[in-house]
């Protein structure tokens, strides 16, 4: 982003953020929030596991309480959202986080079906985002348990109706504002990933092995989908151009040797790195080539209806997952295996 750009964006959060705080205050004692993975911008920003770590874990996890699905917090407003900040978030980051919630909400419309009560939570301490989360997280409390050591190392992190960002990690500091509002938005879609998948299938997907393929789908769908739709906001934001950095991810996958079937659970797909990220997005891009973000979603909504994930694939997309493999494969072989930057 030049300085032109860059001073203007600036401008414009600070000013939409003197307009919509209106006196709101962040809770006056330290409340407990959700986390996100400290990652560069070719990896995931975060997981639908619920202890997401750089290091993978094959261990199943216990089985999430019950809970009702959601509650008005005390910092809801009249869109449904909720946002919880610490004391020592800055007013752009503040402005930033609920701008890039805004433009990905409208963005998606009517496209993701549902416009579910969601709280946002931002912290520089991992601590207080964890307190946060577990107080007023509208579902999904039981997530705050090891919250406080996973945000030690991790940016960002979703759950179900909510997500959190620890905005002490270096690697938030590090990024420009480009990069932080495509981590929000790819957050954001997550969210509604699970929402549109449901309750139930949401805890499943959260609490499940880091071994096995979540209910809510295949990692690579999950992971490609929220980076696609995480360019689509920065474009329409006009900060950045989506088929620039699908060459980008393009020249990342050149030469790997991954395939799209091992990107299935968390524990492969968090050991592919940029490369695994890069061909997630590439596959989502092609299957999205004939294809409209509604068509997208309705996958999800075909999972809540009791659809295994294979088989609302194959309704909504007209083919099984090995056969589009297949498909993918030999258009990849043909497009991005030879492709020079």
């Amino acid at each position: 982003m030049n300085l032109k750009a860059a001073v203007l964006l600036c401008c414009l959060l600070l000013l939409v953020s003197a307009c919509e705080r209106g006196g709101e205050k962040a809770p006056a004692t330290p409340d407990r929030a959700t986390e996100v993975s400290e990652a560069t911008l070719t990896q995931p920003r975060t997981t639908v596991t619920p202890e997401s770590t750089r290091a993978a874990e094959a261990t199943p996890r216990a089985s999430p309480q019950p809970e009702p699905s959601s509650t008005a917090g005390p910092n809801a407003r009249s869109d449904g959202l909720s946002f919880y900040f610490g004391a020592s978030v800055d007013d752009f980051d503040r402005s930033l986080i609920q701008n890039a919630v805004r433009v990905t909400r409208e963005l998606l419309g009517d496209d993701s079906g549902v416009e579910p009560s969601i709280a946002v939570f931002a912290y520089d301490s991992p601590t207080e985002l964890a307190q946060a989360f577990s107080r007023y997280a509208l579902a999904q409390s039981w997530r705050g348990e090891g919250m406080a050591e996973r945000m030690s190392r991790t940016i960002a992190e979703s759950s179900y109706r909510g997500f959190v960002i620890n905005t002490g990690l270096a690697g938030w500091a590090s990024m420009d504002a480009t990069e932080r509002l495509r981590v929000v938005a790819h957050e954001f879609v997550h969210v509604i990933q699970l929402e549109r998948a449901g309750t139930d299938v949401a805890d499943r997907t959260l609490s499940g092995a880091n071994t096995e393929v979540p209910p809510a789908g295949p990692f690579w769908l999950l992971e490609g989908s929220a980076e696609v739709v995480s360019w689509l906001v920065i474009e329409e934001l006009q900060l950045g151009n989506y088929a620039d950095a699908l060459l980008n991810y393009g020249a990342a996958a050149r030469g790997g040797s991954l395939k799209l079937s091992g990107l299935e659970n968390y524990f492969d797909f968090s050991r592919s790195g940029s490369e695994g990220v890069s061909l997630s997005v590439l596959a989502t891009d092609y299957l999205l080539r004939s294809r409209s973000l509604a068509e997208l979603f309705d996958f999800w909504n075909d999972v809540r209806r009791g659809a295994s994930w294979e088989t609302a694939f194959t309704r909504q997309f007209g083919l099984p997952p090995h056969f589009f493999y297949a498909a993918f494969a030999e258009y990849y072989e043909t497009t991005w295996a030879s492709f020079t930057p």
